[in-house]
């Protein structure tokens, strides 16, 4: 028999938010010191007092001021699969669910969990506030008892960087693979080149001409012959318009 409960959608970015009862799911954005958005990176939680084993819903943004595709939406439930689909410009679907039946949440282990992550870019260089709303939000509890949600909106943000930085990779030390954070205040040729200690060159990151804006890169570990490189200490080194710096990282195998 098909059950309906009472639910929370609080999408935690400016004051939108939905109140009931038994669940919640929320979203969480990564702000910096100053309160502008280094980068639009959504972390989906969910919050029940019951067992949840799926999630689904839509996602709708406005496209010509945010960029959207399935490789953005990124589960983070181990032995949980995401379906995430891009309909139309604008419109995406998200399905979570484990195909033996997985728990996305057991209240056992605690009554909430991150279940995914979600990365708008700017559209065209976009800069300021945007609306996203998720609807048709549903929750599939035991038995596959379904869990409808009410519509909400968010804002995300961007703002031009102020200035041009590199940022310590994270984690570090590192195994498998790395991330390195930057931002450009003016458009300009960029590189991003690992070395050894010795000077010469392991990896070559970036290249390229690129606008203002956050950028982010990850390195897996791997030289330019894409073998695996022995642990020991590193050193990336970052050239932009105006700017040079240098940071150490270490692997560790």
């Amino acid at each position: 028999m098909k059950t309906n409960r009472n639910i929370i959608l609080a999408l935690i970015f400016g004051v939108s938010s939905i109140f009931a009862s038994d669940a919640k799911i929320a979203a969480k954005t990564a702000s910096l010191a100053n309160q502008s958005v280094k980068k639009s990176s959504i972390n989906l939680t969910v919050e029940s007092i019951s067992d949840i084993y799926g999630v689904q819903f839509d996602i709708k943004y406005n496209p010509q001021e945010l960029s959207l595709t399935e490789n953005d939406i990124k589960s983070k439930v181990a032995g949980i699969n995401i379906y995430s689909r891009v309909k139309e410009e604008g419109s995406a679907r998200v399905l979570m669910f484990g195909m033996n039946g997985e728990k996305i949440l057991d209240v056992n282990t605690g009554n909430i969990a991150d279940i995914l992550d979600i990365n708008f870019q700017p559209a065209e260089m976009f800069n300021g506030l945007s609306q996203v709303e998720l609807v048709d939000v549903t929750l599939a509890g035991k038995g596959g008892a379904e869990v409808s949600v009410s519509t909400s909106t968010f804002e995300v943000s961007f703002n031009t960087p102020i200035r041009t930085s590199l940022s310590k990779n994270y984690p570090n030390p590192f195994n498998p693979s790395t991330t390195i954070d930057y931002e450009l205040s003016n458009a300009g040729m960029v590189s991003l080149v690992i070395y050894d200690l010795k000077g010469a060159v392991v990896k070559t990151l970036v290249q390229e001409h690129q606008e203002p804006n956050y950028h982010n890169v990850v390195w897996n570990g791997l030289n330019n012959s894409g073998q695996s490189v022995a642990s020991g200490r590193y050193l990336l080194k970052m050239n932009a318009p105006g700017y040079t710096e240098t940071i150490t990282m270490t692997l560790l195998k």
